[in-house]
């Protein structure tokens, strides 16, 4: 956002001649320029207190340090199983708040829960919970509070056990989110004619901003917006401008649009999951997750992502990821018998 903001400041900065002016000014507009853009970056980095922890093979010990010094030793012998949580934050920025979310690794050890790893990318968070887990030969809970051996992590997402809770849920989804399940030969289709109003109202409206602001910032700096046309048509750089300001200022609008009209489905054969016609082997992929309304489908090399942002209403993205698990389960004859995803 900074590096955006710069990039329309310094050239009306240029446009405007204040770079010819005395010593005192480019100081004054120097000085601003690092107080709302440099200086904060500045301190976040001095502030921070950088965090890792060690694990020692030969001393069969876990040793938290943060900001160089060792602050926590623990035996690893006392660690029961790990576990995956996570909490949130609230940072003020220029433009309001901002709401931060933490994944954490956690060691379970006698009734306590020390923090072993943390990032804000959960994929990230989980390979690292997975090499701890396999490191120190122990299991990992899932969210559904069973514990995974570290020797089935690895499973691939066909042969993994499907939660009971899923497969005796009735799958149902809101009317609002015009969620269709189709039969296409062999293979189950679930698919979406999903058209929230509200993203194309906060994209016109962002669009309108963000155009007007580059046309009269940028173009009124070098006499380009439609304050400096002295004819109609304008001569050809200015009419050029104007294409281009608003071709880029409703990059917002035509996201939204593009999201809204293509394909949106997914497939489920015998051995392979189709997002949007693009083809996901069973066997390539261990997991899918369902993390702030969005599916991951992971293994231990690489992330695939599909958002449900445009797909379905928020609150059926659950059952959307619980269609998907139960028709794997089905396709691959996994026993209902047992209860584990």
């Amino acid at each position: 956002m900074d590096i955006g903001v710069l990039g329309i400041l310094v050239p009306t900065f240029y446009g405007s001649g204040i770079f010819n002016e005395d010593p005192v000014t480019l100081v004054v507009v120097g000085g601003m320029v690092f107080s709302f853009f440099l200086m904060p970056h500045i301190l976040l980095k001095l502030l921070q207190k950088p965090k890792w922890t060690e694990i020692d093979s030969i001393t069969r010990s876990i040793r938290l340090i943060e900001a160089n010094k060792q602050v926590r030793t623990i035996s690893w012998d006392s660690l029961q199983f790990l576990t995956y949580s996570e909490y949130t934050y609230t940072v003020k920025t220029k433009n309001g708040s901002k709401t931060i979310t933490v994944f954490t690794v956690l060691g379970a050890a006698d009734g306590d829960t020390i923090a072993l790893a943390e990032s804000t990318n959960f994929p990230e968070l989980r390979l690292i919970g997975e090499k701890i887990a396999k490191f120190l030969k122990f299991s990992i809970k899932d969210e559904s509070g069973v514990l995974i051996p570290y020797t089935e992590l690895d499973l691939p997402i066909h042969k993994r056990k499907i939660p009971k809770e899923v497969w005796d849920s009735e799958i149902t989804f809101s009317p609002s989110s015009q969620l269709s399940i189709e039969k296409v030969g062999q293979d189950n289709l679930l698919k979406s004619n999903y058209n929230p109003k509200l993203y194309t109202v906060v994209a016109v409206s962002v669009s309108f901003a963000f155009t007007l602001m580059i046309h009269f910032s940028i173009g009124s700096a070098f006499d380009l917006s439609v304050t400096a046309w002295e004819t109609f048509p304008p001569n050809t750089y200015q009419m050029t401008f104007f294409i281009l300001s608003f071709g880029f200022g409703f990059l917002p609008l035509a996201y939204v649009w593009w999201n809204k009209t293509k394909k949106k489905e997914i497939q489920i054969s015998e051995d392979v999951m189709y997002w949007n016609g693009k083809a996901y082997p069973f066997a390539n992929w261990e997991e899918i997750l369902l993390k702030q309304n969005t599916l991951y489908l992971v293994n231990d090399h690489s992330t695939e992502t599909y958002p449900l942002h445009f797909f379905c209403e928020t609150s059926d993205s659950i059952q959307v990821r619980n269609w998907i698990q139960k028709e794997i389960g089905k396709k691959s004859g996994t026993s209902e018998e047992f209860g584990r995803f």
